[in-house]
């Protein structure tokens, strides 16, 4: 007989990465990267950044996580950002270490997003039930997720996004994908 159930400590590593997607509605995907001790964050706007918009962006984004990170008296040992775009949309990729990388700091990031394109920046449209959502509890969970990140022992290589109303976890082996997904 054959077990298609997901194994345990996978099951616990999808539902932290959509606890982060639940609860950032602004994340169009996460990546995390156990081997590099890293988590990639992905934002999408709905419009076409030139190559100046990106670089003041990319400078603000460094600003930004270096100066909360100073306040923590830490420093961040990866901090990229790179961005792609095509003619309307505009996919924002930040990539942080985990070790110094924090709930707080993905809160900054998120504001910093909404503040500068509050039209454009993609947002995952609340669930049917969020209103049964309890803030404190997704909270818990978000910071759970992140706490487990750090944790190469329990992190898995996977990305995690949205497709319409589901969470879409693929883990990452190899160069093969198994799909989870949650809804």
């Amino acid at each position: 007989m054959m077990n298609s159930r997901v194994p345990v400590e996978n099951a616990d590593t999808v539902s932290l990465v959509c606890a982060l997607l639940v609860r950032f509605p602004e994340l169009a995907s996460i990546r995390s990267m156990p081997a590099d001790r890293s988590v990639r964050l992905t934002f999408a706007l709905g419009a076409r950044l030139d190559k100046n918009a990106q670089k003041a962006l990319a400078e603000a984004i460094a600003d930004h996580v270096a100066g909360y990170l100073l306040l923590a008296k830490d420093e961040p040992r990866v901090l990229r950002v790179e961005c792609e775009s095509d003619r309307g949309t505009t996919f924002v990729h930040v990539t942080r270490d985990t070790e110094s990388f924090s709930k707080e700091e993905l809160e900054l990031l998120v504001a910093l997003f909404a503040e500068r394109f509050p039209e454009a920046l993609v947002r995952n449209p609340q669930p049917e039930d969020h209103l049964d959502a309890d803030p404190v509890a997704q909270d818990e969970a978000a910071l759970y997720a992140i706490e487990a990140l750090r944790d190469p022992t329990r992190s898995k290589s996977l990305v995690g996004f949205r497709e319409e109303a589901r969470v879409l976890v693929y883990f990452l082996k190899s160069r093969k994908a198994k799909a989870s997904s949650r809804r």
